[in-house]
């Protein structure tokens, strides 16, 4: 009988942990509407960033049943290009590896905000869904799924909370593949 090979999944020792929320599926259509990150060394949380974006639409009512995100959330919050900014700097003040889950997503907005601001978003991506096939034995890989699969109490949709429940995927994984 044949054993099922897994591939070996190189997992980053440090890394940045983002996370966007958005008004929509397509960055041609939706906003960003809130960004978080972590910064994680050696397994624990350095420094976060986390800020929400005012849109220049409406925000959709089905995006705050998800997120639990609201209008009055985002009235004094500031808008997209000076978060972007203050992210990137964030980024580059220790660069190290960022981690998303479902990375195309985040990076796909990313990418498409940057370019319009005349900005880049040039860094070493790693998807933690590559390392939740690998690792974790559960059919669905969604984030909120895997969330309750390691009996995390985190919201879902939410920026840092979501940073939360990928940073602690992560470690799991290494502590998989170390042991």
């Amino acid at each position: 009988m044949a054993t099922k090979r897994t591939e070996k999944v190189v997992l980053p020792e440090n890394y940045i942990v983002f996370d966007l929320e958005t008004t929509g599926f397509s960055p041609a259509t939706a906003e960003i509407i809130e960004i978080g990150a972590l910064r994680m060394i050696g397994g624990k949380v350095d420094e976060g960033f986390h800020s929400y974006v005012k849109p220049r639409g409406f925000l959709p009512r089905h995006i705050t049943e998800l997120t639990g995100i609201n209008s009055e959330m985002l009235d004094d919050a500031p808008r997209i290009e000076a978060v972007i900014s203050q992210f990137l700097a964030f980024l580059d003040k220790k660069p190290m590896t960022l981690v998303a889950h479902n990375a195309s997503f985040d990076c796909r907005f990313m990418n498409t905000y940057c370019s319009l601001l005349g900005m880049d978003f040039c860094y070493d991506v790693f998807d933690s869904l590559k390392a939740a096939r690998a690792y974790v034995s559960i059919e669905s890989k969604k984030l909120s799924d895997i969330k309750e699969f390691l009996g995390l109490d985190f919201a879902s949709h939410n920026a840092i909370d979501d940073c939360k429940v990928t940073a602690y995927l992560m470690e799991w994984c290494k502590r998989k593949a170390s042991g």
